[in-house]
């Protein structure tokens, strides 16, 4: 039980019967434990190291343990500072693998492995950027989901261009229609596609992180690239998802709601409730998902749809989708 102080069983054995019995001398420890008087002698000299026994002055040859929440917590507190220098050289030799395998693949890629070496990697690729961060987000996120990103909101606020095609299952998160809001409103570009590939984030076309997938129980990796090579099959899939993507446009809390008449042509606004009830369903959410997203009833949103299609002039929803593109709803 004490060998991770850097007892012996034996030292374990003296020591215990100490606190125990009190005082005994070595003759008395001989003959109630089952070691030899040598293994005993050797015992407690080194307990007398460790400061965990003292002889009695008197000469009795008794020996004294003091209290262990100070004996043992002093040598206690002396392992955790060995073990926190075992933690660094750790770290170094981490380091310097990491930077013998960049040497051995040019420089171009680097593993990372690791939740927490992922998310240093994933805020410093953001605050490294001058002019553009894209990226994709699946669900769940792998190191760094919306709301654990302190850097995004600081990034936005220095006039980059912020691109994110968003896995549309993220819209089951009922939070995620808050998330969206805050990143539409700081001004970040956000679309929605049925389903994403990999998660990745790319800044300035230079460099990108990939995550790679894993099972629950592997610790998690990423690969992040900075070889043009690499990188421009990564940056090609990106622009050809967001192309193909449905963008979600912000909208103001209290903007009044505005009616057309079915042959309004022209740009248009819709009212808050009627916009995002559009935007959820042109994303490809069940009436009954996007019902629970904005907190209304399945029957409200079954009505808000048709009066939207009234206005619309339309006669099925792909025509709702197709007027809508018309009118600037979307």
């Amino acid at each position: 039980m004490l060998a991770g102080l850097g007892l012996t069983p034996v030292e374990e054995d003296v020591y215990q019967h100490l606190v125990d019995r009190g005082e005994p001398t070595t003759a008395g420890l001989g003959a109630a434990l089952e070691h030899p008087p040598e293994a005993i002698a050797e015992a407690l000299g080194g307990l007398a190291r460790h400061g965990l026994v003292t002889t009695a002055p008197d000469e009795s040859g008794r020996h004294v343990v003091g209290p262990p929440t100070v004996t043992l917590g002093s040598l206690l507190a002396a392992r955790r500072d060995e073990l926190r220098q075992v933690e660094l050289v750790i770290t170094e030799l981490a380091e310097r693998h990491r930077a013998a395998a960049s040497r051995d693949t040019g420089g171009l890629i680097e593993i990372v492995t690791g939740l927490q070496p992922i998310s240093r990697r994933f805020l410093q690729i953001l605050e490294s950027a001058d002019r553009e961060i894209c990226g994709f987000t699946k669900t769940p996120p792998i190191a760094v989901g919306p709301r654990d990103n302190p850097a995004e909101p600081v990034v936005a606020g220095r006039g980059l261009r912020m691109r994110t095609v968003v896995e549309q299952s993220y819209l089951a998160d009922p939070d995620s229609t808050v998330d969206i809001d805050q990143a539409l409103g700081r001004g970040q570009e956000i679309a929605i596609v049925a389903e994403l590939p990999v998660s990745l984030v790319i800044a300035d076309s230079s460099i990108a992180l990939v995550p790679l997938l894993a099972g629950p129980q592997e610790t998690p990796r990423a690969v992040l690239i900075s070889s043009s090579g690499l990188l421009s099959p990564l940056v090609t899939l990106f622009e050809k998802t967001w192309a193909d993507a449905y963008p979600l446009c912000p909208r103001a809390a209290d903007e009044e709601p505005t009616h057309y008449a079915d042959t309004t042509p022209g740009p248009a606004r819709l009212s808050p409730l009627d916009a995002k009830i559009l935007d959820l369903l042109l994303a490809g959410l069940t009436d009954r998902t996007v019902a629970n997203k904005l907190g209304v009833s399945l029957r409200t949103v079954t009505r808000r749809i048709r009066h939207l299609m009234d206005l619309a002039g339309a006669d099925n929803r792909i025509q709702l989708g197709w007027r809508a593109s018309q009118r600037d709803w979307i």
